[in-house]
């Protein structure tokens, strides 16, 4: 009996630690045990979504790589307000899938946002909630496991590696020179007016906005302006409603190459939009309706921040050109990110596979040129100076995509849309947010990754003889947070400085 009340006792104590209520107004005390219980119940239930990192002293904040990186520049009161209101927002959006995944539910997800909202705001005044928060140095999960490179002889393999790595890279450049017309292809464009039949979306209020596409240049150069006059941050967060409106002006033209090969699967080439099959129990690509995916995050380069468009692309499978092809599998898809000045125009564009493989980065602007690459980490696909055009129209951009693999095979920009032979097929637009959770047959939803970020349906045959590297289930599909995208070396597709290790101002030594 003695033993188990020290031990009740300590398991208190250590919870009264980590939570530290004391420290909140007396008003918020419920609120803060009240979140406090949902987060420990997703937990116990196992649909804890990992796209950001939560902390049971802070159930009403979530962090990624780059809150985590402006932390120390947080001085001023309007500084700790916008570090609070991103982090918040974060936790707003993980609370809601969380909440919808849960297969026992008891709470009410308005009043569990309300108590968030409260204890948000308690922060943004109360010193020692502040304090606590700054102290705490929230780890981001590694993606790489140090293990896999002890056992793997890490030093020597990746030696043995760098030529497979450049052979690779020297494949795919010669395939982005081809010629755009060796192919025929089918061109997709983000759809202009909402879809009335989109139930994957409506049915968990996640379907990305639609926006008025009759804003200009001058128009988004004044947002821009605004946003960054109000954060002394030099930060420039705009509304849901700006961004949406920013993704349907720069949404590309794609364009996806067939083929009428052995190996010819036409459904492995539309993307499409990812669904939970209820018989199966599993996700699949459903080619029906051409979808894309949009979401948007920040990057900091050379002492300032810049807002980045993504549009995801969704296939069926990457199509196997043998019977014993590594690459080849079940899901397949294409990340493009647009990074936007200050001014809110083109800046830099790269792009990954959703294993985090094949990054590629392509430099938009004259002020910027490629840095020397350094021998130890592995350096991605360089396109320098493809600089996008300004006149009466918005520059459009388009991507020529290769059939089976979905390589980047050729980009374009131009001045106003580019002339057509038919009429693009329309792509709906869907919040990436939605793929964190999936309906189902049942009352709740399903994530389609799993607790570490993965899933597990994506597996690849190259992770058995990639494993040396440190990156688990390499090949496989990969959530935003988990994308490591450097065999060689260590590097995130969501690292806050990662274009600094990548580029370099024109007058630069």
């Amino acid at each position: 009996m003695r033993v188990l009340f020290v031990v009740t006792v300590t398991v208190i104590m250590g919870a009264c630690a980590t939570t530290d209520s004391a420290i909140y107004s007396h008003t918020l005390q419920n609120c803060l045990s009240h979140l406090s219980a949902f987060k420990k119940e997703v937990k116990r239930q196992q649909v804890s979504d990992v796209q950001v990192v939560s902390h049971l002293a802070f159930p009403y904040l979530a962090f990624d790589r780059f809150s985590q990186s402006q932390l120390a520049a947080v001085v001023t009161d309007n500084d700790r307000s916008q570090w609070l209101d991103y982090t918040a927002q974060l936790a707003a959006r993980q609370r809601q899938a969380e909440f919808n995944n849960l297969v026992v539910n008891h709470f009410e997800l308005p009043v569990l946002d309300h108590c968030a909202s409260k204890l948000t705001e308690e922060a943004k005044h109360n010193d020692q909630v502040w304090s606590a928060i700054v102290q705490q140095e929230i780890a981001i999960a590694d993606s790489y496991e140090t293990w896999l490179r002890v056992f793997g002889l890490y030093p020597i393999s990746s030696q043995l590696a760098q030529s497979a790595i450049n052979k690779e890279k020297k494949r795919i450049l010669l395939g982005f020179h081809t010629p755009q017309r060796s192919q025929p292809t089918v061109q997709y464009r983000l759809a202009q007016r909402p879809s009335k039949t989109n139930q994957l979306a409506s049915a968990t209020h996640t379907q990305a906005p639609r926006a008025n596409t009759t804003i200009n240049q001058t128009q988004i150069e004044a947002w821009f302006n605004r946003a960054l006059s109000d954060s002394t941050l030099n930060w420039p967060m705009l509304s849901d409603s700006q961004i949406s409106q920013l993704h349907t002006y720069y949404a590309p033209l794609i364009a996806v190459e067939q083929s009428s090969g052995i190996t010819f699967r036409p459904e492995d080439n539309i993307p499409g939009a990812v669904r939970y099959l209820p018989l199966e129990e599993k996700p699949a690509v459903d080619t029906s309706q051409p979808a894309i995916y949009l979401h948007h995050s920040y990057t900091r380069l050379y002492g300032k921040t810049y807002l980045q468009l993504n549009y995801s692309l969704w296939f069926a499978n990457r199509t196997p050109t043998s019977s014993l092809d590594p690459y080849a599998g079940q899901f397949d898809g294409v990340l493009l990110r647009l990074t936007l000045d200050h001014r809110g125009r083109p800046l830099l564009l790269d792009s990954i596979h959703h294993c985090g493989c094949y990054h590629m980065v392509f430099n938009l602007s004259e002020n910027f040129t490629f840095a020397n690459a350094s021998p130890d980490i592995e350096t991605p696909l360089l396109f320098e100076r493809i600089v996008p055009s300004y006149g009466t129209m918005p520059p459009s951009w388009s991507v020529t995509l290769s059939h089976g693999e979905h390589m980047i095979k050729q980009l374009d920009w131009h001045e106003k849309s580019p002339a057509m032979g038919a009429k693009p097929h329309a792509l709906e637009p869907i919040d990436y947010d939605q793929l964190r959770q999936l309906p189902t047959s049942k009352q709740n939803t399903i994530s389609l990754f799993d607790q570490r970020g993965l899933l597990p349906s994506s597996e690849r045959l190259e992770s058995t003889y990639l494993w040396p590297f440190g990156i688990p289930s390499a090949g496989a599909t990969r959530q935003l947070g988990h994308h490591a995208i450097a065999f060689i070396g260590i590097r995130y597709f969501d690292q806050p400085r990662l274009f600094e290790q990548i580029v370099r101002p024109v007058n630069a030594p």
